[in-house]
């Protein structure tokens, strides 16, 4: 059951993992596919890193599957918002124009 961001980020990253090596992929391959460092890909995989929904898009199209089938189930909704987040905004850097 997944129920906090961490546990939401590792079973993704599982997913991923799971669908590369089916399909016997390398990080390296993938990484390459998506036009992706090997250690940001790594960071995805092992639950560390919340990756965009376009990067997200990118892998499900490199490892020929739909988004649905690397997207985790929440069966617990109203426990997985109630625990504490582990979204860190980024910082936005400003142009000098």
């Amino acid at each position: 059951m997944v129920d906090s961001d961490d546990e939401y980020l590792l079973e993704l990253g599982k997913a991923i993992s799971r669908r590369r090596r089916s399909l016997e992929l390398t990080q390296s391959d993938l990484a390459y596919r998506i036009g992706m460092e090997v250690p940001n890909l790594s960071v995805i995989e092992n639950g560390r890193s919340n990756p965009q929904i376009l990067t997200l898009v990118k892998i499900a199209s490199a490892l020929d599957c739909e988004l649905r089938e690397l997207i985790p189930d929440i069966t617990n909704h109203s426990r997985f918002i109630d625990s504490p987040a582990r979204y860190t905004p980024r910082k936005n850097k400003s142009r000098e124009d």
